[in-house]
This record gives C-alpha cells, structure tokens and sequence, in this order.
C-alpha cells in the first residue's frame, strides 16, 4: 500500500527490452493525476467535465478494448 509504480520507468525497460512500442500523442489538455486517495475526487470531477463538454466518451473505456 505504501509502494508507487514509476510508469515511465517501466515503460522505458520495455521499449528498450522490445517488449513494447510507444506512440506519443500530442495535446495541450490540461494534465492531473491521481497519486494519493485525496486525488481521487478532483480526478472524478475533472473526468466527468470533460465527459460532459464531450471531450471524453460517456463510457470512456469501451473504446480501447
């Protein structure tokens, strides 16, 4: 519960192992992220804003599976 994943950092090793491909897109969205628990409701509300300016889809996820 106290450990934290480094995502580039593990994105690296695997670009550099072959494992993975990376394509990165460009945007000028305004970035937040969720690290601690006390994140969570900002990310929710800041979600749910751009879903409902239609930003984002209604089912944000149905679309990458």
């Amino acid at each position: 519960l106290k450990s934290e994943l480094y995502i580039p950092g593990v994105v690296d090793r695997l670009i550099r192992e072959g494992k993975a491909r990376v394509k990165v897109l460009p945007s000028a969205a305004r970035w937040f992220g969720v690290t601690y628990q006390e994140d969570r409701s900002g990310a929710v509300s800041a979600i749910q804003d751009l879903t409902d300016k239609g930003d984002y889809p209604g089912r944000l996820w149905d679309n990458h599976l």
